[in-house]
Formats: structure tokens, sequence, C-alpha cells
């Protein structure tokens, strides 16, 4: 997300006004971001915490990257769709017996929503005129909500932000496009 999203930014602020919608998830409420093992090299992996701290790392970039893109005619918000009938379940562990697979399977799959409705707050942030020129902000489904308090935190933010660079070998000069330089080893 932050590499593609900051190589595209000269060109969707040459078509302003752009909105850019980062999909998170309510997950977001459970992470954490470890900078001394961001990519899980000195920790045991753990498939959920991963995932909870992937969709923090969305919120927070969102909310740093509304704060850069000021003025230029590009917002940027992230948001949970909901949860939705998709295989997620199969690379997070969440039905790793076959007993939960059997009696909580058919249950989840009842109460969850369809692609095509999960679709719908993506549309919506993309177009409703309402929110023209709202930025940095985190919706649940169609409703702006609060983050995380973590997903709040400025410092944080910046930190990632410059840890992303740094990882991805991006250069960014304020105010102006980013431009790729080679890889570093990580």
């Amino acid at each position: 997300h932050f590499l593609l999203t900051n190589l595209l930014l000269d060109k969707l602020k040459a078509s302003a006004p752009s909105r850019i919608i980062n999909l998170s998830s309510l997950a977001h409420v459970a992470g954490h971001i470890d900078f001394d093992d961001l990519n899980w090299r000195e920790r045991k992996y753990n498939t959920k915490a991963a995932y909870c701290q992937s969709k923090l790392a969305i919120v927070l970039f969102t909310r740093e990257l509304s704060r850069r893109l000021q003025g230029s005619g590009v917002t940027v918000n992230a948001l949970h769709p909901g949860v939705a009938r998709t295989e997620l379940g199969r690379h997070t562990g969440m039905h790793s017996s076959a007993f939960s697979n059997f009696t909580l399977g058919p249950i989840f799959w009842l109460l969850v929503k369809s692609p095509q409705l999960a679709a719908q707050p993506s549309t919506y942030l993309a177009v409703a005129e309402e929110l023209e020129g709202v930025s940095g902000k985190y919706f649940d489904g169609l409703k702006e909500k609060a983050p995380a308090p973590e997903a709040e935190d400025e410092e944080v933010a910046q930190r990632l932000w410059a840890e992303s660079a740094r990882l991805v070998g991006l250069e960014v000069s304020h105010g102006s496009s980013a431009r790729a330089q080679s890889l570093p080893q990580i």
C-alpha cells in the first residue's frame, strides 16, 4: 500500500479532486506496532497479531498521508468494510479445528456479508458528495468512527512513515513526488 500509493501520488494530484480509500479492519484495535521487530524476525510469527498490526499500520498510514496531502485536492480515508464471505479464514487459522469449522462455520457464513454488500462502503467513500474534502478519517461501514487510540498517535504515524520509506527504498521530499530507489536488504 505504502509504496504503490506514493508512486501514484503525482497522477492523483494531477487528476484532483481524487480519493484514496485504504481497506483496513476493525481488527486494527487489537494491533500494535512493534518498531523493534516490524517484520517478525525476532519473535514467533503470529498470523492474527500480524493481521491486526497490518490493519493498524493502514490506519496510521492513512492519517499521516492525509496530513501530508493537505491542500493537494487528494483525500484519503481508511475503511472497515465489514466482515465478508471470503477465504481470509484459511490464512488466519480462524477455523483451525474440525470442531470449530463444523460448529461455527455455518453460523459465521450466515452472519457475514456477501462480497457485493461488503463492497458498498468502498463505493460510497469513493463517490459520496457529502464526503468531498473529508480526509484522514476511519470509517466502519458507512459511518465515520473513532479509530483505536494507537491509530491516532501522530508520533507513531510519522515514525511508521519514515520506517516504511526506508524499508521500501522510497525517497520522498515533502510536497513533491516520490521516487523508488534500489531496495535495501531487510
